[in-house]
């Protein structure tokens, strides 16, 4: 009897020892994978303050479709890494952005200075015209303001695919954006969109789902049907495009708690439109809203998701959530770029007066007006306000501190204005003549000629002047013999240096 005990007193020893080591290597093993996700995001931080943030600005009645954007996520999915750096690095993700403040909503694309570049060719391959400029930090926040925010996951499985814009009505953004038109004064809202590749095993379990189905209905006296065939061919349409882990956070600034949560809830609803009865989206419980808030700003992807579904969405789900609008997209207060741009000519003179810069498509050339091209005529076209009279100054100014001579007549102040700004060196060399002005008058001798070549042009001048003034039509009033006789008058009367043309009419009438 004694034997027996210690028999099981010995089992139940090993047993107690065995759950002890199983538990403490459960422990270090979890322990272990949470040092590893740390490990492996340790430099996320010095990351996200790398990203830069783009502008991005359709042009005004663009008729580019749907599509382009889904081909521009496909062209993403290149980002990718493979190997064992996937395993030691995160992904690399962008972030698709809508922001929207008191009568303005705009499109932003936050992206890794190491892959700018990349990001830039694929939005110019799928929209050439779109503006995309680097700007600062968007802020929807107010000092006395009240947050709202929320967070998206997958009501079903990965694979299941939401509803494609090809099966909704009319342009999905066009609800999207509705939402976000209604920002008063001090409010902004911002949908983040975080995209990254995702690894193929989202894919492997809706081929397996798909193959488990056909297998389970092959038989007819066990088949359930419980899934028809258009649901599996939507499951395989979505598994053969490339996928993306997409994280979709929203934000809401607003005076009051009531009026932040009841944008929050518009914005909510109007991706309703994106639900199908297979998969849709559903609100995420968030449990600690600072680190939330920490998430949005720095554009953190979440480090686990154990009490979440993820969402992920291919190159067509994607473009159906985020894309650039068009015609169709009648919202209001939607910023769109209104003059098309266009590169710098390739012969565009390399020195001369500075115009300025030509950015286009990151690309930038300093543009130059060579001395070739001011001898001819130069126009400056723009409505009042647009800046003619500032091109103006900034060009005249250059010829001054050139040490090159200037003519400027101008009915307005200009003139005035380029008197603050004429260097020490130059000030002896101002004439500033004011016709009227009576109290300082500035005598003009048409008739100082220095050369041969000087006194037939101004003879010509005058003789066309008369012309004009007194015989418009040619009738003879001032026919080839007045002519002759004030053409020969002004030669002889400029053959003396310092003569004016007081001079002419004494010839004519003393001779």
């Amino acid at each position: 009897m004694d034997s027996v005990d210690n028999l099981i007193n010995t089992l139940q020893y090993w047993l107690l020892l065995t759950a002890l080591v199983a538990v403490a290597l459960l422990c270090l093993g979890f322990l272990g994978y949470l040092f590893f996700v740390w490990w492996k995001n340790r430099q996320r931080e010095e990351q996200s303050l790398n990203y830069v943030l783009l502008q991005i600005a359709a042009p005004f009645g663009n008729e580019i479709k749907i599509d382009a954007a889904e081909q521009m996520f496909a062209g993403f999915a290149a980002m990718k890494k493979g190997g064992w750096p996937k395993f030691l690095h995160p992904q690399p993700h962008l972030s698709f952005e809508i922001v929207a403040r008191h009568e303005d909503i705009r499109f932003y694309l936050a992206v890794s200075r190491d892959l700018r570049d990349f990001a830039e060719k694929q939005l110019h391959g799928a929209y050439p015209d779109a503006e995309i400029i680097e700007v600062e930090e968007y802020n929807i926040f107010s000092k006395n303001g009240k947050v709202a925010f929320g967070e998206f996951q997958f009501r079903g499985a990965a694979y299941e695919p939401i509803k494609p814009y090809k099966d909704l009505p009319t342009d999905p953004l066009a609800l999207l954006t509705a939402a976000l038109s209604k920002m008063g004064p001090d409010e902004g809202a911002a949908i983040q969109l975080l995209v990254a590749p995702a690894d193929d095993r989202w894919r492997t379990s809706g081929h397996s789902y798909i193959s488990a189905t056909k297998k389970a209905e092959s038989d007819p006296e066990k088949a359930k049907f419980k899934v028809n065939a258009q649901d599996l061919e939507a499951i395989d349409n979505k598994c053969n495009k490339p996928g993306f882990n997409v994280n979709v956070r929203m934000v809401v600034s607003s005076a009051t708690t009531a009026s932040a949560k009841s944008h929050l809830t518009n914005i909510k609803g109007a991706f309703a439109q994106f639900n199908s009865n297979l998969n849709g989206f559903k609100t995420k419980k968030i449990r600690l809203n600072r680190l939330f808030m920490i998430d949005f700003l720095y554009r953190y992807r979440p480090l686990w998701s154990f009490f979440s579904n993820p969402i992920i969405l291919n190159s067509e789900e994607l473009a159906t959530v985020f894309h650039l609008p068009n015609k169709q997209v009648e919202v209001p207060h939607l910023h769109w770029i209104y003059s098309k741009r266009a590169p710098a000519p390739a012969g565009i003179p390399k020195e001369g007066l500075f115009l300025g810069k030509s950015t286009y498509r990151g690309v930038t050339r300093q543009v130059f007006l060579s001395e070739k091209d001011r001898r001819r005529h130069v126009y400056i076209i723009g409505k009042t306000g647009t800046g003619k009279t500032e091109l103006m100054r900034d060009l005249i100014l250059q010829d001054i501190n050139a040490g090159k001579g200037v003519c400027l007549i101008d009915p307005h102040d200009l003139a005035e204005d380029l008197l603050n700004y004429i260097p020490p060196q130059r000030a002896e060399d101002v004439i500033y003549f004011d016709p009227s002005d009576t109290e300082r008058p500035m005598g003009l001798n048409l008739l100082e000629a220095h050369t041969e070549e000087q006194q037939h042009f101004v003879t010509t001048a005058i003789i066309n002047l008369m012309y004009k003034l007194y015989d418009p039509y040619k009738t003879g009033i001032i026919g080839p013999r007045f002519e002759h006789a004030i053409r020969n008058a002004m030669l002889t009367v400029m053959s003396e240096p310092g003569s004016t043309f007081v001079e002419v009419v004494r010839c004519l009438t003393d001779a």
